[in-house]
């Protein structure tokens, strides 16, 4: 009897200590970004290439801290299926302010210059950081992004190392690629 009642109270500490993970975009109408690239090629064939580049936060309500296993992005696509897309490697992004002012944003999971990169989510606590992903299609123009009302349709999916899942939608706006190299140098190049 002992060790049921023993169970029981580590089965009630467990779920009530858990992290609870939420992820939203910040600014969505603002750093939710997305663009065409250098076309590729793939069995003789051009590709279209795009460029998805996501501002979001982490947060941990629980009482227990969590590492962020991975961050995918599942993109919508005109003929109704979902690509996944793991992050690449980036550089810090950087805006100008004004005429002499920059600002640099962190990244997720990637160690910069100002930021750390962590994917540790303290309780009570959150993290925030930029992600780029690139997709690559060819052949018929349905595997294209689907786009509503001038956006990409995308949702991020947030998974730490206890196995919790997180989702939000994200919707991309266009922007031209001389944008998305001004705010990351050579973004064209990353692959």
């Amino acid at each position: 009897m002992l060790s049921v009642v023993n169970g029981l109270y580590l089965l009630w500490n467990n779920i009530r200590d858990r992290s609870r993970l939420t992820v939203y975009p910040i600014h969505p109408e603002v750093y939710q970004w997305y663009f065409d690239l250098p076309p590729g090629e793939h069995g003789g064939q051009l590709t279209r290439k795009y460029g998805f580049l996501t501002y979001i936060a982490i947060t941990n309500r629980g009482l227990r801290d969590v590492s962020i296993n991975y961050w995918h992005l599942f993109l919508k696509t005109r003929a109704g299926r979902s690509v996944e897309l793991k992050p690449l490697s980036i550089t810090e992004p950087e805006v100008v302010i004004g005429e002499m002012a920059a600002k640099k944003y962190p990244v997720l999971g990637v160690k910069g210059v100002a930021f750390s990169g962590d994917t540790m989510v303290k309780s009570g606590d959150s993290i925030v950081g930029f992600a780029y992903y690139v997709a690559e299609f060819y052949g018929d123009e349905s595997s294209n992004p689907l786009i509503e009302n001038e956006r990409a349709i995308g949702e991020m999916v947030i998974k730490s190392v206890f196995g919790n899942k997180v989702k939000t939608r994200i919707e991309f706006s266009r922007i031209t690629l001389a944008r998305a190299q001004e705010i990351i140098p050579h973004i064209e190049t990353i692959a």
